[in-house]
């Protein structure tokens, strides 16, 4: 028997759409956060005026991490791994 792969998702609304977060535990140092896509932090920040909207701001303080759209794929292990790998 094939063990099922649990992965935990929420999601935020930002300017009337809605946008995917994963919840990873990047145990046992850092603890449970959501991460989201590369894509919807191009959205909330802008690198000449700072954040593009109050409403923005409020998003980006619930997100630890941003990460490219294929990683939403992998298993929790894999993200965990590449994340950690990419902050360490």
């Amino acid at each position: 028997m094939g063990s099922k792969v649990k992965r935990t998702y929420d999601s935020v609304e930002f300017q009337g759409r809605i946008y995917r977060l994963r919840l990873i535990d990047l145990r046992p140092k850092w603890g449970r956060y959501f991460v989201a896509s590369t894509q919807l932090n191009l959205l909330l920040y802008d690198d000449l005026y700072g954040y593009t909207s109050d409403e923005a701001g409020w998003v980006d303080e619930l997100i630890f991490y941003f990460i490219p759209i294929h990683y939403f794929k992998l298993s929790d292990f894999q993200l965990r791994k590449k994340i950690l790998d990419e902050l360490v």
